[in-house]
């Protein structure tokens, strides 16, 4: 049976709205695209409502390192707490919603966890923005917010991916009742992954459209097996002294220590993440600042010492000095990651002792001095 809402206007009409079907699937991926608020973050978390960073659209998936791509998902999108949401659209016309559309996006999480780097995902990002005619940065710093820790969010995304942490969601204008179970099912026994899938009903009448999407697949069994992980899955930042208390364990406590408390003065704030302490500056296009440089406890050892991570194109923009400047003062940096003009460079590395750090540290303090 067709379904049917009322809808009454400002006049006291009212309008009956039917039940209609999308007239493509392009229709029905265009507009998750551009409301992505359809995937019903609030059902999905009511204390904690998720928002949706779109990454691409079409996104390829290989099965083979190094391979073409084999597969297109629809949407990847990653909410909040770096969780990468992997979206397939289905309409109730199309059969392959029974069962098919399930071991579709199950191929797709399974190379995506191996193929996938952080830096493809960062390059997508950037793209897709470009074809929005949006700024990467604005945009991330509108999603994460004036507090937003830019570096740390990413540094989760290829954390959560290297771990299973996704989330599935199949969407459809109909969910079968066969496919409700088997999502129902998957949802619970899978962990740290959830499955989800979202059943938007598409209601048009008198030139009025309107959406109503239903969250599928969270029983009460997969969220009592999932509480413990739940909480986890928000991802805190941890303090400045759970952060001290890892890299005591890590055997770089008193050089972790000096170098925040000389570092923490020549910036204009500092942060914490679930891995790090970021050192941020204000410097354009970020209206709230972005990170210039961290220091990270998690990825320390005992045999390398303390990591870090130096932007080097911000602090030269923030401390208004060369590039190679900066770059001559950072002290035995490993590799560079070329991120783009979006996020500039990154040169990361290990050091033993706080004088390892005394010549960049030294340059900052002087050009600040001279500001």
């Amino acid at each position: 049976m067709t379904g049917r809402i009322f809808n009454i206007q400002d006049s006291g009409e009212l309008v009956e709205m039917v039940e209609s079907g999308f007239v493509s699937e392009d229709d029905f991926q265009t507009l998750v695209e551009k409301y992505p608020d359809l995937l019903a973050g609030d059902q999905i978390r009511s204390d904690d409502p998720r928002h949706w960073l779109l990454i691409r659209r079409e996104m390829g998936v290989a099965d083979l390192p190094s391979g073409y791509d084999r597969w297109s998902l629809d949407h990847l999108f990653i909410d909040q707490d770096s969780v990468p949401t992997l979206v397939e659209i289905k309409r109730s016309t199309d059969t392959r919603l029974r069962r098919e559309v399930v071991g579709q996006i199950l191929d797709y999480a399974a190379n995506a966890v191996v193929h996938w780097s952080l830096e493809q995902i960062q390059v997508e990002y950037q793209a897709q923005c470009e074809r929005d005619d949006v700024d990467p940065d604005e945009r991330l710093g509108v999603f994460l917010g004036a507090d937003g820790d830019v570096s740390g969010f990413w540094q989760q995304v290829k954390t959560n991916l290297q771990a299973g942490r996704l989330r599935l969601m199949i969407v459809a204008d109909v969910i079968p009742m066969e496919l409700r179970r088997i999502v129902e099912f998957l949802n619970e026994q899978m962990d740290p992954a959830e499955v989800l899938a979202v059943e938007i009903k598409h209601y048009v009448g008198q030139g009025i459209k309107t959406l109503v999407p239903r969250v599928i697949g969270q029983t009460a069994e997969a969220e009592s097996r999932k509480g413990a992980s739940g909480s986890a899955g928000r991802r805190r930042p941890r303090t400045e002294q759970e952060l001290q208390e890892i890299a005591d364990a890590k055997q770089v406590g008193e050089v972790y220590s000096l170098l925040v408390s000389q570092m923490r003065a020549l910036f204009d704030s500092m942060t914490t993440t679930r891995s790090n302490v970021a050192f941020n500056g204000k410097i354009a296009p970020f209206k709230s600042g972005a990170v210039l440089a961290a220091l990270s406890p998690v990825d320390s050892s005992v045999d390398k010492g303390l990591s870090y991570g130096v932007y080097v194109d911000r602090c030269a923009d923030f401390f208004r000095v060369t590039r190679d400047e900066i770059i001559q003062a950072i002290p035995n940096f490993e590799r560079v990651e070329e991120t783009g003009d979006w996020a500039g460079d990154i040169y990361r590395g290990h050091v033993r002792t706080a004088s390892d750090f005394d010549a960049l540290i030294s340059l900052m303090r002087q050009a600040k001095t001279q500001a």
